[in-house]
């Protein structure tokens, strides 16, 4: 088992595929394979659904799905600006910083 980051932690052991009604019964069968009595550790088990964006909260899929976006209308405003004004390619070798006189 690798060690998590924070004291509490929740590891997926596995997922049910199909809808659940209510009154069904769920059977779990547990084992002791990692023994956590040296360290006064718990184990809990936890049933939980997860929305479209994955996980229990939302704003995290959220968050991407806005930040996504906004970077390709902003990539989208940029091309835009780009074949309006377009940057001229080479450029005007007296800029060059070894062809300079003066450097200030």
């Amino acid at each position: 088992m690798r060690t998590a980051a924070l004291p509490n932690f929740r590891k997926l052991y596995g997922r049910i595929e199909e809808d659940l009604d209510a009154g069904d019964v769920v059977v779990v069968h547990l084992m002791n394979n990692y023994n956590t009595y040296s360290f006064s550790g718990k184990k809990k088990l936890v049933l939980s659904t997860s929305g479209w964006l994955g996980g229990k909260n939302d704003f995290l899929g959220a968050a991407y799905v806005f930040v996504g976006s906004s970077s390709i209308i902003i990539s989208i405003v940029f091309m835009l600006l780009h074949v309006k004004n377009p940057r001229p390619y080479g450029g005007d070798a007296a800029y060059l910083s070894w062809n300079l006189k003066n450097i200030s």
